[in-house]
């Protein structure tokens, strides 16, 4: 019997902190339901030595949070071998790049979204263009006998159409920098499944299959989906729990019958994923849930490294 939550293939994420430097337009930080806090060292080892006896990699140490803004932010990364960083680059000084280059780090995206400096500040409200550029820059010549693959997002949404990788190639100067590539994301709803200036509407479980994640908040609760930013459908707690008794637990069959039933009273974050029955997914987020589906029968192994490097997930 296959497993409601299977760490095989789960994405997993340790929120070093739930603390933010911008409130992103597209982003529910906002309007966060929880405290805004850092994950207490006691708790970023014991998750640590929970996922080494569980053979787990961290995909990202984030979830709502900047992780740079962590105050030990080297020792966290060399606790979890193989994990990336996903940064809005406003804290990105001098000091904490080189700890970041002096760390075990393999991946960081530094999300810069658009090169209209108007139009980024509407996204990235409360940084300053011409900052993060600068500091986008200083990190990639430090970086650029480095291991490390940096990655420069640009943030398709309806106002940057106009914009190109080439664009982006161009005004970071990325042919001197063999390790640094612009990746393209899609402007996901995580601040609603509403129509905004920045996505479509949405309806729908936009991972395909909603057990798909492992992600551990700050404050120690695990919930299973990375659109739960407030902690909603926590599914255990990591701090009188380890990783096995969470993916076993009644908890996770609880929800699992639910979301069968479409019991939205129980799982209100989803819910809010399907309000909307006349939203129609992008033909993407379609290939995403066929994909997701697909690989709880069927490990796709090399197609699903590549599907990721061609959608930039």
């Amino acid at each position: 019997m296959k497993p409601i939550l299977d760490l095989r293939h789960a994405k997993i994420a340790v929120e070093l902190t739930s603390r933010c430097n911008l409130r992103c337009a597209m982003c529910p930080m906002a309007s966060l339901q929880r405290p805004l806090q850092d994950m207490p060292w006691e708790l970023v080892e014991k998750v640590a030595a929970d996922f080494r006896t569980n053979g787990l990699t961290v995909s990202w140490l984030h979830e709502m949070g900047d992780p740079l803004l962590y105050p030990r932010l080297r020792e966290a990364i060399d606790l979890f071998p193989g994990c990336s960083l996903s940064t809005n680059a406003v804290a990105l000084t001098p000091t904490v790049s080189q700890e970041i280059l002096a760390s075990s780090l393999r991946r960081i995206r530094l999300c810069v979204d658009t090169l209209k400096p108007e139009l980024y500040q509407q996204i990235r409200i409360g940084a300053r263009f011409n900052q993060t550029t600068a500091n986008i820059r200083r990190f990639l010549e430090a970086a650029k006998k480095s291991p490390i693959r940096v990655e420069i997002q640009r943030l398709i949404t309806h106002e940057t159409h106009s914009e190109s990788v080439r664009d982006f190639v161009r005004f970071f100067e990325l042919d001197r920098y063999p390790n640094a590539e612009v990746i393209e994301k899609t402007c996901e709803p995580l601040d609603t499944v509403e129509e905004t200036s920045w996505h479509q509407a949405y309806y729908g479980c936009f991972q395909g299959y909603p057990f798909r994640w492992f992600i551990v908040l700050a404050n120690g609760g695990v919930t299973h989906c990375c659109y739960d930013a407030d902690g909603q459908q926590c599914i255990g707690d990591m701090w009188t729990q380890t990783v096995q008794e969470i993916v076993q637990s009644d908890r996770l069959r609880e929800l699992a019958a639910a979301f069968r039933a479409r019991d939205w009273a129980t799982l209100p974050r989803c819910g809010e994923c399907f309000r909307h029955p006349a939203a129609k997914s992008r033909l993407y987020d379609g290939l995403v849930q066929v994909g997701t589906r697909l690989e709880r029968f069927v490990p796709l192994g090399p197609l699903k490294r590549w599907g990721r490097r061609l959608f930039n997930r």
